[in-house]
């Protein structure tokens, strides 16, 4: 790869720089890969106060699936198993997988979301939210889980997204082929692509180089360990790292037989029979053919994507969890064409001061409160949730997963309807402005 110094920095900065007087992020590295031909840009803050740069160490988080992946198409093409072994082959005595139907989960069904798994274990759920909810997970609890759990369809009828599939696959692969997840990242997949700031946790002697993880509120967090569902989200790395893995991906594109780009391959077919969205082993793949893989940690927001048709592709690594990130995917295939679309313009503290009061749903009081140049949802018994502005009357709840629209009557914001799920829930305003 050849570095390319500054060369879309001015279109980079314009699209990041919104999010930043937004206070939306702490910190971003943008990755750019050309044909061969490689930026990174880093902007707010990283270690020592410092701008982060290509080697400042992220969380991935849900994008460690593609390594993932990689790690069993690798094992396939071994022949160390096949698409098709039962999960429960690979499990100890005493330790049943759940089935549905008497249909049996395999590990091809981990791999494409396709087992029926839940998103997490019932343990972790059982909890409720906390400070680092893999953090612990060891063996012996995923085998307890593993027994009690029930599959919400049948395997290989729906494809249901879920941490506990990919991160009982990575396990299951530590365990067949030696040495745990975080060896087989080292040996067979670091060590080749010469991935030098690439781990499963962050090794100590680096600790310093990390970023620190901020919620929505760009309040300091716990780092997340995953333990035994690490092949879930527990990749440390840098945009560096990222870059590399995107040339290696598109050189498998083209047929290399270098290091891993058959396995590479692999993940790259398209595993859904229909037209449109698809998805490979580890991968996403748009209606127009783009690879992509993101999600958040408790302090991180990652996203990956290439471009086999244009050689193209971004990488965004973010010390703040925030999904509307995932917008600036897209925008950056956009700066890479020479086509930059207009910043995005968020709501400022002006702005957003008509939506500060008091609403009820039925008998229910909430309030939404400005604090400095933020707003925030408050409820009796409640946390209070910053709504970040996606527009001036629209805010995006990230901890719920929820979009709040603040609707007027005549001049004045009269209700705020909540979407939850499918459904919509519609909070009347009930003070006197």
């Amino acid at each position: 790869m050849i570095p390319e110094a500054g060369r879309h920095h001015d279109d980079v900065e314009a699209q990041i720089q919104p999010y930043l007087d937004g206070e939306i992020v702490s910190g971003i590295v943008v990755g750019l890969y050309d044909a061969g031909k490689v930026e990174t840009y880093g902007f707010g803050k990283g270690p020592n106060h410092a701008p982060p740069d290509a080697t400042t160490l992220f969380e991935l988080g849900p994008a460690t699936k593609v390594y993932t992946a990689i790690l069993f198409a690798d094992a396939v093409q071994r022949q160390e198993v096949a698409l098709e072994t039962p999960v429960a082959d690979l499990l100890p005595p005493g330790v049943t997988m759940p089935t549905k139907n008497n249909v049996e989960i395999t590990l091809r069904q981990l791999a494409v979301h396709a087992s029926g798994l839940p998103r997490i274990p019932p343990s972790i759920s059982a909890k409720g939210p906390t400070a680092d909810p893999f953090g612990g997970y060891g063996e012996d609890a995923l085998y307890r889980d593993l027994v009690r759990t029930e599959l919400a369809v049948v395997p290989n009828t729906t494809v249901l997204y879920s941490d506990y599939a990919t991160g009982l696959l990575g396990f299951l692969l530590g365990k067949k082929l030696g040495g745990g997840y975080a060896k087989l990242v080292a040996d067979r997949i670091a060590k080749p692509l010469e991935l030098r700031d690439t781990f499963v946790g962050t090794p100590p002697g680096l600790a310093a180089r990390r970023a620190t993880g901020t919620n929505d509120d760009l309040a300091p967090v716990a780092a997340w360990t995953y333990d035994a569902l690490a092949g879930a989200g527990g990749i440390v790395t840098s945009a560096r790292d990222q870059l590399k893995l995107i040339d290696a991906e598109l050189d498998a594109v083209v047929g290399s037989t270098a290091p891993l780009r058959r396995a590479m391959k692999l993940t790259q077919e398209p595993v859904l029979d229909r037209t449109g969205d698809n998805e490979g082993f580890g991968w996403n793949i748009d209606a127009a053919g783009r690879y992509w893989h993101n999600g958040n940690t408790g302090g991180f927001h990652g996203f990956l994507g290439f471009d086999p048709k244009t050689k193209r592709g971004v990488v965004i690594l973010a010390s703040t969890a925030t999904s509307l990130l995932d917008r600036l995917g897209d925008t950056m295939y956009k700066v890479l064409d020479g086509q930059p679309p207009p910043p995005v313009k968020f709501a400022t503290a002006a702005q957003l001061a008509p939506l500060v009061g008091n609403y009820a749903i039925g008998d229910t009081k909430i309030a939404v409160v400005a604090d400095k140049n933020r707003l925030y949802l408050e409820g009796q018994g409640e946390p209070r949730h910053r709504l970040v502005p996606i527009s001036d009357h629209e805010m995006w709840i990230e901890v719920l997963g929820t979009v709040a629209i603040f609707q007027k009557e005549g001049d004045k914001v009269a209700r705020v309807v909540f979407g939850v799920g499918d459904h919509t829930l519609t909070a009347n305003r009930v003070d006197a402005k």
